[in-house]
């Protein structure tokens, strides 16, 4: 049986095509290759500044937060799921811009805070909850959407598949979720103690007793396979702290339809 391996003379014949098509060397043509697959690789750098909100510090929003209300909007969704919520920096946003808001986080206190704040500044759109994303007290297809930024990696592998899969019964057809994970290329990958392969305690300043788990983009699209549409972008948040100090976090931004 003849090989499925093409001929040389057809190489040739190829290289030869660009020739006449294109005046450019060879050589020239393999340098723009080059460049077109650094393009791809390089990490969209965003600044962030840590702001004081009411007495309290919090990092600004992202981009793809920011982002997601045109498309929330576009698709006329109206529950958003604000899943590791913390104090509700999202939460409140979210409100802001007259979305339904299920704020969940396993921290008492953090959610004690965040329902404080509705209080003070009369809120009625933001429901607040507590539970992990490991077990999300919802009925199947109930969100239009799931955010769940800074939050999956802090665990185990099984753990995060065992969130993926709760987030993904919990989104309706045709739901979002956005969501964000550390990447191997981040600075502090390796760092600490391995308690699995990818993960570490002890690898992140100011996070030294959570476990942190980095992913690469083949392992998240397989993560996430159950989905229909997944969007992954590279970016680095620097982060400007105060005294001159920076803190760099290289992750993967997620938005993905179900």
């Amino acid at each position: 049986m003849e090989s499925m391996r093409p001929h040389r003379f057809a190489k040739r014949v190829a290289l030869r095509l660009i020739d006449v098509r294109n005046p450019r060397t060879l050589g020239e043509i393999i340098l723009e290759v080059i460049k077109l697959n650094n393009a791809k690789n390089e990490w969209k750098i965003h600044k962030l500044i840590i702001e004081k909100i009411e007495g309290e510090y919090q990092t600004s929003l992202s981009d793809t937060i920011k982002n997601s209300i045109k498309v929330f909007k576009e698709k006329n969704y109206n529950k958003i799921l604000d899943l590791g919520c913390g104090t509700g920096r999202n939460s409140l946003f979210f409100a802001q811009h007259g979305f339904e808001v299920f704020a969940s986080d396993i921290s008492k206190e953090s959610i004690d805070i965040l329902r404080n704040k509705i209080h003070r500044k009369d809120i009625f759109n933001i429901n607040i909850y507590n539970f992990s994303f490991e077990n999300i007290k919802f009925e199947n297809d109930f969100f239009d959407a799931v955010v769940c930024t800074s939050v999956l990696h802090h665990a185990q592998l099984k753990d995060i598949k065992r969130g993926i899969a709760e987030i993904f019964r919990v989104l309706k057809p045709k739901g979002c979720l956005i969501l964000d994970m550390l990447s191997k290329d981040d600075l502090s990958y390796g760092l600490g103690k391995a308690i699995e392969e990818n993960t570490f305690v002890g690898s992140r300043e100011g996070e030294e007793g959570i476990p942190h788990h980095y992913t690469d983009i083949e392992a998240l699209k397989k993560l996430l396979e159950k989905f229909y549409e997944v969007n992954i972008y590279k970016n680095e948040y620097i982060i400007d702290i105060s005294g001159g100090k920076e803190y760099c976090s290289k992750v993967f931004d997620v938005i993905a339809f179900k």
